[in-house]
């Protein structure tokens, strides 16, 4: 506790901005200036003549010395005062850094460490490590990944027991399938606060959803083939690459096929926060469309960065939409989708592989 004071404490003065420290930085040189002036005496020209510090009780000037000299010291106390209070009160928020490791094989820079400042909180990090089995880079057994996830939600429980849910936040990040991406934002939920952060292929490090929102949104069609009587669709969101008719033929071959095609798509097309919450909010919105036109199975064909993949997990109502599975693209498998996971939601308890 006393290593997470000292270094809340150093970050406090060379990186944050607060009231506390506004104040430190006002008063402590105010201060200086006073006391130096009651020492050996300082004057400081002014148009109504020259104001004088110096050590001298007498008079008029002696009595503005001592009144700035309180001054100075109250206003550096309360700025002390705000910055431990402030301090403390971050010492109780928790901050979970949860990592999703599944298509590398590789031991890089830790999501944990590249999370900023600004998430205030204690670090607790979770890695949820999905290679056991890899191959090349694909997952040759996800039954076995998918007991890597399962026991999650139960630690989730367990780091958040106890704790007001003010003060937990959720940092969310991984290279993955991303049916295991969406599972883990199903399994965190949106109840709490949650940031989302993606890995930078050319940088090779960690970033946040920094850049501005470039307005481009998702292209919806397909709407007018589901009627009362069907009850299964294709959801196929192309938010980086494409998700082709012909791949989803294979593996969906007799229902209706709904597109979600991001205008302008790429594989940086995602690293805006308010855009990503736009298209999140029209996936469910378009998820909210087929649940009231009498749809209960979605299997959803979703090619996005890590990053949305997660967001829209998180997003998912585990209880008042249909049943959803997430289906895994294999580029050189014949069946192109071999996989997919069923999500744990509209009363599935428990996240199953579907094998084809």
């Amino acid at each position: 506790m006393i290593n997470y004071f000292l270094r809340s404490l150093i970050d406090w003065i060379f990186r944050r901005r607060s009231t506390g420290l506004t104040l430190v930085r006002i008063g402590v040189p105010l201060l200086a200036v006073v006391l130096v002036g009651l020492t050996i005496g300082v004057e400081i020209p002014t148009s109504q003549g020259p104001l004088v510090l110096k050590w001298d009780s007498s008079g008029s000037t002696g009595v503005l010395s001592y009144g700035v000299f309180v001054i100075a010291s109250l206003i550096v106390l309360i700025g002390l005062g705000l910055i431990i209070r402030d301090i403390r009160e971050e010492g109780r928020k928790k901050v979970i850094v949860i990592e999703a490791r599944g298509l590398r094989d590789w031991q890089g820079q830790p999501l944990a460490s590249a999370v900023p400042w600004s998430v205030p909180g204690r670090r607790e990090q979770v890695i949820v490590d999905l290679r056991q089995g890899l191959v090349d880079g694909q997952i040759v057994s996800p039954d076995v990944a998918l007991r890597r996830l399962a026991g999650l939600a139960d630690d989730i429980s367990r780091r958040c027991d106890g704790l007001d849910r003010l003060d937990i936040s959720f940092v969310l990040g991984g290279l993955a399938p991303v049916p295991f991406l969406f599972l883990l934002g199903v399994i965190v939920d949106d109840e709490s606060r949650t940031f989302f952060m993606d890995w930078e292929r050319t940088r090779h490090d960690w970033q946040t959803l920094a850049e501005e929102d470039d307005g481009k949104r998702f292209v919806v069609t397909g709407l007018e083939k589901v009627h009362a009587q069907i009850r299964r669709v294709a959801l196929c969101v192309s938010a980086s690459y494409d998700v082709l008719d012909a791949d989803v033929q294979v593996a969906e071959p007799n229902v209706p096929i709904i597109k979600m095609e991001l205008d302008g798509r790429n594989t940086n097309s995602h690293w805006s926060e308010l855009k990503q919450q736009k298209l999140a909010q029209q996936f469910l919105d378009t998820v909210m469309v087929l649940a009231r036109q009498g749809v209960s199975e979605i299997s959803l064909f979703l090619a996005a960065p890590a990053s949305l993949a997660l967001r829209l997990g998180t997003l998912y109502d585990k209880r008042n939409l249909p049943h959803v599975e997430v289906n895994q693209f294999e580029q050189g498998d014949p069946k192109r989708f071999p996989w997919a996971v069923r999500m744990p939601v509209s009363g599935l308890p428990l996240a199953e592989v579907r094998q084809r």
